[in-house]
């Protein structure tokens, strides 16, 4: 015990040069959410002008990101799948945002991705003194592996040509050097004059590091100017925003504005399912859970005012309370997987699980206009 207490004490992973200066710098490809003293603003270039804007916004989940897979072949098989104007994703919801922004042709992908990934196709366990010496307890190259068979020039370069064709496809990381959220334009990376290799390298990095779970996965570094060798470090963008709805993706002028939110998970009242042991890995386990189920509803909440302020509708699909979530969303369980598929297929094709609101709003917590 007291030499791993004395390895401990000494072991500190080296990270890149990082600069005070810089370490809230909006980084080159995403958009500014704030000004110098702290007010909203944005950047973001306003998209396409038509009758009707629709937004998809898809949520982390890990292996839950089977539900949403299933919804978005479901509704593609229903034939009322609508073309978004804009997509978001956080987390595995980043990786699956990418293939639904390019449409229903991606449909194959994305269920191959869902229903047929193992825990080995994703990370490799570390001994517990390698993941005690280093960033994290996990090693993530096999998911780097997979992004970067998916995540191909070609795919960029698709996304790119949308981009100029007014739709918008945004990812979420979190800065945890600064604390604070970062929203990646990747159809503006992805149509850039930067060569291919860079933009496809880029937008891979960008969806390694919205699923980059803290502690368990090594966190991504990114030099928000490219005339500075200072680094700044991201993770999960579900560590501040489970869900990516920003007013900013309002402002294009519509008739109609409707967002539609898939959470690859459950909004459970309660989470009763078994009795916490008296221990501290797991007390501080469930608090964690806890504290992520507490985040997801706020910021559904959110998503849902400045959706209806905005006169737009809000329609939110998730796992439904009766149906097995994966037990473990960091466990990739290819017949769990395949049952939350075919739970999110049948949803997305009858269309019959959209909700207008989040559940169990109070009185005065819903929005009426």
């Amino acid at each position: 015990m007291l030499v791993l207490l004395s390895l401990l004490l000494a072991s500190c992973a080296t990270r890149p040069f990082e600069s005070a200066e810089l370490r809230t710098e909006t980084p080159i490809g995403a958009i500014r959410l704030f000004d110098a003293n702290g007010q909203p603003v944005s950047d973001a270039p306003v998209g396409r002008v038509g009758d009707n804007l629709e937004i998809l916004a898809l949520s982390g989940g890990g292996a839950d990101g089977a539900f949403g897979a299933g919804v978005l072949n479901g509704w593609s098989a229903s034939g009322n799948r609508p073309k978004f104007d804009v997509v978001t994703g956080v987390s595995t919801g980043a990786l699956i945002a990418a293939l639904a922004f390019l449409g229903p042709g991606y449909d194959a992908t994305l269920k191959d991705l869902y229903t047929n990934t193992t825990d080995a196709k994703v990370f490799r366990r570390k001994s517990v003194i390698g993941g005690l010496l280093s960033e994290s307890f996990l090693d993530y190259t096999p998911l780097q592996r997979q992004i970067e068979r998916v995540v191909t020039p070609g795919l960029v370069n698709q996304i790119g040509n949308e981009h100029r064709r007014g739709r918008r496809l945004y990812v979420a990381t979190t800065n945890l050097d600064a604390g604070e959220l970062t929203v990646w334009d990747i159809g503006a990376i992805a149509a850039s004059n930067f060569p291919s290799d860079i933009r496809t390298r880029v937008v891979q990095k960008i969806l390694r590091a919205s699923a980059a779970v803290p502690g368990l996965f090594k966190p991504v570094y990114f030099r928000p100017r490219l005339d500075s060798d200072a680094r700044q470090m991201h993770v999960d963008g579900g560590v501040k925003a489970p869900v990516l709805i920003r007013s900013f993706m309002f402002k294009v002028p519509a008739k109609k504005r409707t967002v539609y939110v898939i959470v690859n998970g459950q909004i459970k009242l309660v989470d009763a399912k078994e009795p916490v042991e008296p221990e501290v890995a797991a007390i501080s386990r469930k608090s964690i859970t806890e504290l992520l189920r507490g985040l997801l509803y706020k910021t559904l909440y959110q998503g849902y005012v400045s959706t209806r302020n905005a006169r737009g509708r809000f329609r939110l699909m998730a796992i439904p309370d009766h149906v097995p979530a994966a037990k473990d969303p960091l466990e990739f369980d290819p017949a769990e997987m395949r049952a939350l598929f075919e739970t999110g297929y049948a949803m997305g094709r009858s269309g019959q699980g959209w909700a207008n609101e989040p559940p169990r709003l109070e009185a005065f917590e819903r929005v009426s206009n």
